[in-house]
């Protein structure tokens, strides 16, 4: 520890002249005035050297005499090597004798001149002793040289073989001219040259198919997702010289396993990674976006065999009741019972934001008219998240606070709120129905299904219903909702229904017209506004829905379970996307749409703005999303089942594989 401190001696103090520390461990330039002190630093030097020193220069500096003549002070002048002026602290713990060095290495040199001040690196200089007080130049040149190491400590530069000189950050030069297939010089190389080279090769020789395949067959967008020669080259060099800086070790089974990987791959996937690769490219353009999506989905089906094939995503709901799936209509007794249920606990429920219990008052309480008890609601609008791995801390997405802050949520509503998914106590509200024939709908007709809800003093009720149709996307049936409760918040974060949307729409009944009103603006340039048409009551908006599916239309959505709930519907054709691309833990763990689609298809879809509030999902934009994840099923499972021997029919029809024969590596064989 002595040790350490005394090194401390040799910097020069940061602050300068100006420090006002307690026995600062640091030396500084007034230390030097008004004596002929030997300064720390040349001290220490002077110890270091050989032993022909003069004893004078290794005197106490109290024991020098200030009258002392040039000629002794030109005795005291230390004779170094060029290697003394590094930046190596000295350790005054060595004994004198353990400095001596070899004879061969004891031969004089030049003088060195150490009346500079400065080195370029900012480090400690050797101070020549002095009568007279720092100039003002000095001054000067010590506080620049504080300053200097100062920067220095706060962005230290790369350690260089000798310290004595600034290091110089290379910048890195681009490639001049064309490259050819010769992998990149390493300054560790993965595997031999011959090896790397064969590599390359074969590498690029997959890219080269894939481009050439796209070529044949590209139009619009689809051009812009072509290689020329060089960029073949260049994308194939960039790939080895990943692998071989990253996975060295395992270098020869990483590079096989990526040739691998392309020589498998097909048209669809290489298209889909190059319009993410000139998407990434294309981020910071001027240009506009592509409206064209980022894959387009082909199932290798008609329109009419898909609808035929919709049947085989169907799911039986009965055994997900314990997941909020409802089959079976509740009976008159277990409504009672439910009622029973609510009037004896006082309609006291547990609020869905905060976890707080409250007491809500439909119909409004007497005394004061309030809708619930136990203030405002004070909650985090946003999930919670950990920051790593270990699961230590936890935060929220909304705010970024602490999970385990208690000052309380971030953001403040004016009633508590709560759901239920009893399917006895939404039959209370209204009961379910089966959903009725109608002969008069389409045979080839498929809709996608979406719900939006908002928070009543009986829970969860329904505020919008869209339906669209499949797989075209065209918008079937899109309209408000008056809910059966009081409303206590309509969820128009993720809802996007406003007050003043259901206040001032137009009504709407079944039989009439439920299109949306279209008002055009006085700007040309803009789109007309679409003020959306309002159903009188959720069992108005069911029946206006049945006007335009019956039991057999395919019901497509995702969460198919709270949106029928909300309607109070009981579909016998449901295909839920969540069904059909699950969670890897299985239910109640469910992928969310948004998750689905920018994973499975490259969209974004709920996409917030920039500033200001959320405007809320679109449901009609849910609604299309889920069709066209059951596309992607479609096109998947398909796929699967022409591996296994299925083709199609003269007529268009699907035709499975015949019980003599068989599907061995992709070709047909007949069994023995």
């Amino acid at each position: 520890m002595a040790n350490t401190l005394a090194a401390l001696k040799t910097l020069l103090c940061p602050a300068g002249d100006s420090c006002t520390a307690f026995q600062c461990l640091f030396s500084h330039p007034r230390d030097n005035s008004g004596s002929n002190q030997t300064p720390i630093t040349s001290k220490v030097l002077n110890n270091q050297n050989t032993s022909k020193v003069s004893t004078a220069s290794r005197a106490h500096p109290s024991e020098d005499n200030k009258d002392s003549t040039s000629e002794d002070r030109q005795r005291k002048r230390i004779k170094l090597d060029v290697d003394s002026t590094a930046v190596s602290l000295p350790r005054s713990s060595v004994p004198t004798s353990s400095s001596k060095m070899p004879s061969s290495k004891q031969r004089k040199e030049p003088p060195v001149d150490t009346s500079a001040t400065i080195q370029k690196d900012g480090s400690p200089s050797i101070l020549i002793p002095n009568s007279s007080p720092p100039t003002e130049t000095s001054k000067r040149t010590l506080s620049q040289q504080a300053e200097h190491r100062q920067s220095s400590i706060a962005n230290p530069a790369a350690p260089t073989d000798s310290p004595s000189r600034t290091p110089v950050t290379q910048p890195k030069q681009p490639r001049k001219g064309p490259e050819s297939l010769n992998p990149r010089l390493l300054k560790k190389a993965p595997a031999s040259h011959p090896t790397r080279v064969a590599l390359v090769k074969a590498l690029h020789k997959e890219f080269q198919r894939l481009n050439d395949e796209l070529k044949k067959t590209a139009q619009g967008v689809e051009k812009k997702w072509l290689l020329s020669e060089q960029e073949l080259i260049v994308k194939t060099l960039d790939e080895e010289q990943e692998i071989a800086i990253k996975k060295t070790a395992i270098y020869n089974t990483a590079i096989r396993n990526k040739i691998l990987t392309y020589k498998k791959m097909s048209m669809v996937q290489w298209k889909d990674e190059r319009s993410k690769v000139v998407q990434s490219t294309n981020h910071n353009s001027t240009e506009p976006a592509s409206t064209t999506p980022i894959e387009r989905i082909e199932t290798g089906l008609t329109l009419p065999q898909e609808l035929e094939f919709l049947s085989r995503l169907v799911y039986d709901l009965a055994p997900l009741a314990a997941h909020g799936y409802i089959s079976k209509i509740p009976s008159k007794e277990d409504i009672e019972a439910a009622k029973a249920g609510v009037r004896a606990c006082g309609n006291t429920e547990t609020c869905d934001r905060c976890t707080r219990r409250f007491q809500v008052f439909p119909g409004r309480r007497e005394a004061d008219g309030a809708l619930a008890s136990n203030g405002p609601c004070t909650y985090h609008p946003g999930k919670s998240y950990f920051l790593d791995r270990s699961r230590t801390q936890r935060r929220f997405k909304c705010c970024q606070r602490s999970h385990d802050d208690e000052a309380g949520g971030c953001m403040t509503a004016q009633h508590h709120v709560f759901k239920t998914t009893d399917p006895k106590r939404l039959a209370a509200v209204l009961n379910f129905v089966n959903t009725p024939p109608n002969p008069g709908i389409p045979k080839d007709r498929a809709v996608s299904f979406d719900c939006e809800m908002g928070y009543t003093v009986y829970g969860l009720e329904l505020i919008r219903l869209t339906v669209v149709s499949w797989p075209a996307g065209d918008t079937l049936l899109d309209i408000l909702v008056r809910p059966v409760g009081e409303v206590l918040d309509l969820n128009t974060r993720f809802s996007g229904v406003r007050p003043e949307d259901l206040a001032s729409a137009e009504q709407c009944d079944v039989g009439s017209d439920h299109q949306p009103n279209i008002i055009p603006t006085s700007n040309p340039t803009a789109q007309p506004e679409r003020r959306l048409k309002v159903a009188a009551s959720p069992k108005i908006a069911r029946d206006i829905l049945f006007t335009i599916i019956s039991a057999e239309t395919p019901l497509i959505g995702h969460g198919l379970e709270n949106d029928l709930n909300a309607a109070r519907i009981i579909h016998p054709t449901c295909i839920d996307t969540v069904l059909l691309w699950p969670h890897s833990r299985g239910l109640p763990m469910r992928n969310g749409l948004k998750y689905l689609m920018e994973t499975k298809l490259g969209r974004k879809i709920q996409v917030d703005p920039t500033e200001g509030a959320p405007e809320g999902h679109d449901s009609a934009e849910d609604a299309r999303a889920a069709g066209d994840l059951v596309r992607l099923k479609i096109r998947d499972e398909w796929k699967t089942m022409q591996m296994k021997g299925w083709t199609v029919g003269n007529a268009g029809e699907l035709l499975a594989p015949s019980e003599d024969w068989t599907i061995v590596g992709g070709a047909k064989t007949k069994k023995h």
